[in-house]
């Protein structure tokens, strides 16, 4: 692996950065301390994220922040803000997100493009506003809540059948696994979401945003 290289690409350092990387890094030993060394700081990766996001959209910023996690082992399961730097992981890195003026973040826990939101706080109430913000900052995503957790990942659910109208601006339909409402109120979905969730389905809440309209999916009982 070429790391002088590596650093440069990755933007924590530029090309008349060369001799010094060259130089320092001949003065460590392991791969785990040359990619902690060359690994770019939290303030280089979220810029960088926060100008692909506003310049190409959301897809090209969270491809960016997928091919770091995975060059730099930067995944994590359980990511918090104290994490990021510590001897435990040197090289782990998130985005900050500011969701309804509180301090969150998020990072990808494996390379199946799987990441993980958090707050910066654990005591931080997980709303259904939260949930649809998170949806709409990555339409890309489908955002889930289970037993307090939420993440983000690519989903696909499959072929559904002819939408039901269940009011003037909410629909319903299904598949052998899944139920769908899409809606363009939010309050409304929601209504509708939780009579079908108290009646027997289970209750890991699913949340996609695309073209102004908002969907939630039901998982059927007995469906993993």
């Amino acid at each position: 692996m070429d790391y002088v290289e590596l650093a440069i690409k990755s933007g924590g350092f530029m090309a008349m950065d060369r001799f010094l990387l060259t130089n320092r890094l001949a003065t460590l030993e392991t791969e785990q301390e040359k990619l902690a060394y060359i690994c770019p700081p939290a303030s280089v990766v979220n810029a960088y994220f926060a100008e692909l996001y506003q310049k190409q959209g959301p897809e090209a910023a969270t491809a960016y922040f997928l091919d770091l996690s995975t060059t730099f082992s930067s995944f994590s399961a359980a990511p918090s803000f104290v994490l990021e730097g510590s001897s435990d992981a040197p090289t782990f890195r998130f985005i900050r997100l500011n969701l309804s003026g509180k301090s969150f973040g998020f990072a990808y826990e494996n390379v199946t493009e799987r990441a993980v939101v958090f707050s910066e706080f654990e005591d931080e109430l997980v709303t259904d506003e939260l949930l649809f913000e998170i949806a709409q900052l990555f339409p890309q995503y489908v955002v889930s809540l289970d037993n307090g957790r939420i993440t983000m990942a690519a989903h696909d659910f499959g072929t559904f059948g002819e939408p039901l109208a269940l009011d003037d601006l909410t629909t319903k339909s299904e598949n052998t696994d899944y139920l769908k409402i899409t809606t363009l109120n939010i309050a409304d979905g929601l209504a509708h979401y939780d009579k079908l969730v108290n009646n027997s389905i289970s209750n890991k809440k699913m949340i996609q945003f695309s073209h102004r309209t908002f969907s939630l999916y039901i998982q059927k009982v007995g469906v993993k």
